[in-house]
């Protein structure tokens, strides 16, 4: 046996367990606030989803297949998030395909293996959320959009119509994906310019080529036109966005680290972002052995499905709205991984093995100690503070949360008889946009319950930029009677409202 094959053979036993104790550990894991959200919308009709989507910032796709699927299987949190494993399982023969077309068996069963022990990818294939299904809808355009390239767009056009459009019914940023793949058409369409008469006659000659790569494009863009403008008509989601901090170029170096290794503490994750010049090594093995002509050209597509929608949401957030998140550009992962595989294999041969054997056991490493440990920073124990909150909390007292939208992850669990509000105050069972925070109206708020309840528990659990006004105005005016850390970002306090 081989030491290549011997290094595969090592590597998939490793992703094999990795799922196992994924699937055991993540199962189990307290609802999240997204997965929560997800999971009360997806229980109304379909009008109500529609409603409800509109006045948000996602899209209604996942919501509406969610909804069919907990009508067949239950609304368990284990069902619902069956649905995005399914996914993530959906997308690995999908993305092998890519990848072998785009090299050969050996890089593209690399990749499958390096998605398949990504820490980062792992976590949200067990999210009740519409990841694995934008990841999904992303490969299967890869798919027909190198069929249509490699045919000069005489095949492949009817899935990559479905495939944009699904995608942009699943997610807002797939429009970044479409752009990078156009920008690539454009590169591919000029570079087989043979000089031969003026660029004019042909664009001319070659009109039909170009038609059959924006058909697809112009009629995903029309059919999703509508939903834009019934989106825009209902405000925009303007009062129900989270809050994104600022935008820096740490948070790009963050986002790659972030695919190959996960969630880790804040000072595990600065170590590793600081490693950022090492990459540099990789991108030279890449572009320094000589390479066919179709090899440089799947290798730039694959790197600008990368690096152009990273780069347009990076500008966006610096120049007009802060909406860089990393999960939010999952989509973009599969064609990193496909890159890395092929720089991996581009490595000396005596070197290959052992840095194959290196990034595995990486990777592997990083899985477990995400899904275990505390203090990743993108857990969220609603299920521990309901059921400290069911313990100690009395019929006498209430529960304020804030921010308002982070209730559907606490009534999941919470089964005791204490009253139950936000802050600000917010009828979560109406339609309508949560309400402008403000200290005068908090005030107000807390001074009405003085008049009926004994002690106020308030769970601060997402940052929407007020939170330290709540906190310094309650502190100011009761009694503190406990603060408790259930998970990073997820604290509890109480206060004493009135005394017997």
């Amino acid at each position: 046996m081989t030491r290549e094959r011997s290094t595969f053979i090592i590597i998939f036993l490793f992703v094999i367990f990795s799922l196992l104790i994924s699937a055991y550990t993540l199962f189990q894991q307290s609802l999240r606030l997204d997965e929560a959200q997800s999971l009360w919308v997806a229980t109304k009709s379909i009008p109500g989803i529609i409603s409800y989507i509109s006045l948000d910032v996602t899209v209604p796709l996942y919501e509406l297949i969610l909804h069919f699927w907990i009508e067949a299987f239950g609304i368990s949190i284990f069902s619902a998030r069956l649905l995005s494993f399914i996914f993530f399982l959906f997308t690995i023969p999908v993305l092998y395909l890519v990848a072998k077309k785009s090299s050969d068996t050996r890089i593209a069963l690399l990749t499958i293996a390096l998605y398949s022990l990504s820490p980062f990818i792992i976590w949200y294939s067990f999210e009740i959320r519409m990841y694995t299904i934008v990841t999904f809808m992303a490969v299967l355009s890869h798919y027909f959009f190198l069929k249509m390239i490699h045919t000069g767009g005489k095949r492949g056009q009817v899935g990559y119509f479905f495939s944009i459009l699904l995608g942009l019914f699943t997610h807002y940023f797939f429009i970044f994906l479409i752009m990078a793949q156009g920008i690539f058409f454009l590169y591919w369409f000029i570079r087989r310019f043979n000089h031969v008469g003026s660029f004019r006659d042909y664009v001319k000659w070659n009109f039909g080529i170009i038609k059959n790569f924006l058909t697809p494009v112009f009629l995903a863009a029309l059919f999703f036109l509508p939903w834009v403008i019934f989106f825009l008509l209902q405000g925009g989601a303007a009062n129900t966005q989270p809050l994104i901090p600022a935008t820096t170029p740490y948070d790009i170096f963050q986002t790659l680290v972030n695919f190959l290794f996960g969630f880790q503490s804040t000072s595990l994750q600065s170590f590793l972002v600081s490693l950022w010049p090492l990459s540099v090594i990789p991108i030279f093995f890449l572009f320094s052995k000589r390479k066919s002509d179709i090899e440089i050209e799947n290798i730039l597509y694959f790197l600008l499905t990368v690096m152009i929608p990273i780069g347009l949401v990076f500008v966006v957030s610096i120049f007009f709205k802060p909406i860089f998140l990393t999960r939010y550009l999952i989509f973009v992962t599969p064609s990193f991984f496909i890159l890395l595989a092929w720089t991996l294999f581009h490595i000396s041969k005596q070197l290959s093995a052992l840095v194959l054997m290196v990034f595995a056991l990486a990777m592997f490493g990083f899985l477990i100690f995400q899904n275990i440990s505390n203090s990743t920073p993108v857990k969220e124990d609603y299920q521990g503070v309901a059921l400290y909150l069911d313990k100690n909390a009395k019929p006498d007292d209430i529960i304020a949360i804030t921010s308002p939208f982070t209730i559907y992850p606490f009534e999941y669990y919470y089964k005791g008889s204490a009253s139950i509000v936000t802050i600000p105050l917010w009828n979560v069972y109406k339609s309508g946009r949560i309400p402008s925070y403000s200290t005068v109206s908090l005030a107000a708020q807390v001074k009405n319950y003085t008049k009926n309840y004994g002690d106020l528990y308030v769970i601060f659990s997402y940052n929407q930029g007020y939170e330290n006004s709540i906190k310094n105005y309650l502190d100011t005016h009761y009694q503190r009677l406990l603060i408790k850390d259930f998970s990073p970002g997820l604290e509890l306090r109480e206060y004493k409202l009135r005394y017997p």
